[in-house]
């Protein structure tokens, strides 16, 4: 018999429970990598943009954007492998089907024996209720939903963002609800589909957000504004629940009317998808309960990356990539600040301590919709003329006087009279008046006035007026043109007034008035309190102005760069004038003209002596760099004893310098004269020339008083009537001749006395 003893037996039983033990942790460790295995989610992302609706549709603006937003979100946050990620822009109903052939087959090759298989699947663009508008084509809504159905995947989720894109959740009676709630997530199977709208309402995007209210309210969610649970993760319920309600918020006042997302979801399994996780993201944003109200993030670039209605004594975390972002918080009626920087690997904690009060932007009233309701984003035009041009139906209508108070797209034709009291984006038409009594695009056509009580884009046409509150276009009128507030575009008209900026052109037959305009173009008066360039035939006035030309008058009160005209007068200028009779109370450059009169220049009068007996006057006017002279001498005769005048005398004008010196200075002139042998020049009357250049010196005995003295050189030239040839009274001259012409040259002197500026 076989005996073992107690210390062996204690032995091998020791081993036994180890081999045991060994044998069940093994055990379930397979458990384990086949349950981890099992619980592996494999997601892959579709995302469709198509901005070309075919003929007869509005080209879109951000189908593109939304669907890069759509997957940037998911691949930060949704664990969907970049390679997963599959991008398709503006597709034919054949290429579309192709990327889903496409994708079933990478499914196919890399489906593993255990794990889940999500396809998500997005779209932007049009669509009505026969089904995607690609271009030309369209895909049918029940064409569409057997494709996504057959994909190789455990989960198909599909999410539609365009008009009537409800239609596919109507196929099985998917409702324009509120999400249901599921706190948890575990393992599902089954379908979803998300649109952005019912079957009969339109869809909206919005150039405030860039991009449609659906999908920028839906990924603000899927950031984490949607964690509802507050449980770090973003279920598919949570998400379709923010969405709605931030849409339907966004768009009660807009346009096209509000718009309700609808959703169908058949998912057999416990809890719910999970879209997000914000625990995997690289930064991020934590907001305590402190921090309550309406929350606009804006990136670095400015763009609106994230809204949402924060909750006081409700904490809520955000995925964002790292970077500088801008928060500023509504608290009606405060409005609070904030920046953060968020760096991969950290998260940043934000407190109500954290926002600075700042003053808010007042909103333009005139975008407003029905009375006092305002859009949510703040900027009007983009909520309602815009949601208008994309959504609302063309209508025409014709009456002896036809009246619209409800916003309006289309042709308005009125025998005597059209009005419309709401927005309007279309033509109106008539014989005697068109009005609009809040923002209008597009034509205004009438024999006499067209009105706009505030902002218009286009064109208005009249006989008589033309009225805009504001004007981006062009008003044309065979008599009065006139804005009200900063415009930008072209007046036409006998008369054009701009009440405030035009940033644009004025040409009239009359008058331009602007407070500050580029051009104006006239051949009557132009007058402006700033301008850039004024044009025109009779007078120019500017309070502010670089470049006047006139055939007449040019008058500024600061003349920035150019005055050209006849007569030309700025209190400063601080360009150049050029014109016959130049005026400058400051002239920071020497004026080109015949008369100069500047106030920080030379003014002088200079009577003198010279060598040929004559008794002259000459008057400088200009700046010491350069001035102009008028001058007058009359010739004593021989023997009179200084007490007789010859019956000759010679008046001129010419130009010179004082070498820049104000004061004692040389100064170099160029006169030419004319010579007249008589008084009173009559038929047979002769008259030669006389040139004479010189250099001077004038000594400044006391301010305005001064000594002149110099030399000069003569050259003088009988002409072909004249018998007369000038000489100095000393016999130092020299006769010369060209051709059948006399002249004479000789050296000479002055003698004087300079009084005034100089």
């Amino acid at each position: 018999m076989f005996m073992v003893s107690n210390k062996t037996f204690g032995l091998l039983s020791a081993l036994s429970f180890g081999f045991i033990f060994a044998l069940l942790f093994l055990a379930a460790n397979a458990n384990a990598a086949s349950a981890s295995e099992a619980g592996r989610i494999n997601r892959y992302v579709i995302a469709v943009s198509a901005n070309n609706g075919g003929s007869g549709r509005p080209v879109l603006r951000y189908a593109e954007s939304d669907a890069r937003s759509f997957a940037k979100v998911l691949k930060e946050m949704g664990g969907v492998l970049p390679q997963n990620v599959i991008l398709v822009k503006e597709p034919t109903v054949a290429a579309l089907q192709t990327e889903f052939a496409n994708l079933d087959s990478k499914i196919f090759q890399e489906k593993k024996s255990n794990g889940r298989n999500e396809v998500l699947v997005y779209y932007s663009g049009h669509a009505d209720e026969k089904g995607l508008r690609l271009g030309e084509e369209t895909y049918a809504w029940k064409d569409l939903r057997n494709r996504i159905d057959a994909l190789s995947a455990d989960v198909k989720i599909a999410v539609i963002d365009a008009c009537g894109s409800g239609a596919i959740t109507r196929v099985k009676g998917g409702k324009a609800v509120p999400a249901f709630m599921v706190d948890q997530s575990s393992d599902m199977k089954g379908y979803a589909f998300i649109t952005s709208s019912t079957q009969d309402e339109s869809s909206q995007e919005s150039d405030k957000l860039k991009g449609s209210f659906f999908t920028h309210s839906l990924v603000s969610g899927l950031r984490g504004a949607g964690d509802l649970s507050s449980d770090g993760k973003v279920t598919l319920s949570e998400a379709y629940q923010f969405a709605f309600n931030e849409t339907l918020q966004k768009t009660e006042a807009t346009m096209g009317g509000a718009q309700h997302p609808s959703r169908d979801m058949n998912l057999a399994g416990t809890g719910d998808v999970v879209m997000t996780d914000l625990r995997t993201t690289s930064a991020g944003l934590d907001l305590d309960g402190s921090v309550y109200g309406r929350l606009y993030i804006r990136d670095d670039n400015g763009e609106l990356v994230a809204e949402l209605n924060k909750k006081r004594g409700h904490a809520m975390s955000l995925g964002l990539p790292a970077g500088r972002y801008a928060l500023n918080l509504q608290q009606d009626p405060a409005y609070m600040g904030a920046t953060v920087v968020l760096s991969n690997g950290k998260r940043e904690k934000m407190t109500l301590d954290n926002f600075k009060n700042v003053k808010a932007e007042q909103t333009v009233l005139r975008g407003e919709i029905g009375g006092r309701r305002n859009c949510s984003s703040g900027d009007a035009v983009s909520c309602s003329i815009d949601s208008l041009d994309h959504n609302g139906t063309f209508r025409t209508t014709f009456n002896f006087v036809d009246t619209d108070e409800k916003p309006r797209k289309g042709l308005q034709l009125g025998f005597f009279v059209t009005r419309t009291k709401d927005y309007m984006l279309g033509t109106q038409v008539s014989l005697i008046a068109n009005i609009a009594q809040k923002e209008m695009h597009g034509l205004q056509a009438t024999t006499v006035a067209n009105v706009v009580n505030h902002g218009f884009e286009g064109a208005q046409l009249s006989s008589v007026a033309n009225y805009a509150g504001a004007l981006n276009g062009v008003q044309v009128s065979t008599a009065v043109n006139v804005t009200k507030e900063k415009s930008s575009g072209v007046q036409v008209g006998v008369v054009n007034i701009a009440a405030d900026t035009l940033d644009g052109l004025q040409v009239s037959a009359g008058v331009n008035y602007a407070k500050a305009t580029n051009l104006q173009v006239t051949a009557g008066v132009n007058a402006a309190v700033a301008s850039n360039v004024q044009v025109v035939a009779g007078v120019n006035y500017a309070t502010y102005s670089d470049v006047q030309v006139a055939a007449g008058v040019n008058v500024a009160h600061v003349n920035e760069k150019t005055q050209v005209g006849v007569i030309n007068y700025a209190t400063k200028a601080k360009g150049r004038q050029w014109g016959v009779i130049n005026v400058c109370g400051n002239c920071e450059k020497s004026p080109i003209g015949i008369i100069n009169i500047v106030g920080n220049g030379v003014w002088s009068v200079t009577p003198y002596i010279n060598e040929m007996g004559a008794l002259g006057g000459s008057v400088h006017l200009g700046t010491a760099y350069f001035y102009t002279a008028l001058e007058w001498a009359a010739f004593f005769k021989k023997g009179s004893g200084f007490s007789e005048f010859e019956k000759f005398y010679e008046h001129g004008i010419g130009i010179g310098t004082q070498f820049g010196s104000y004061g004692s200075h040389f100064e170099l002139e160029y006169m030419f004269f004319n010579v007249y042998d008589k008084f009173r020049l009559d038929d047979d009357g002769k008259f030669g020339y006389h040139h004479r250049g010189r250099v001077g010196y004038v000594y400044q005995v006391f301010p305005g008083f001064g000594l002149s003295v110099g030399g000069s050189l003569n050259l003088t030239s009988e002409g072909y009537l004249n018998k007369l040839l000038l000489k100095p009274l000393g016999d130092y001259h020299d006769d010369v001749s060209c051709k059948n012409h006399k002249g004479r040259w000789w050296p000479g002197f002055y003698a004087g006395l300079t009084i005034g500026k100089f």
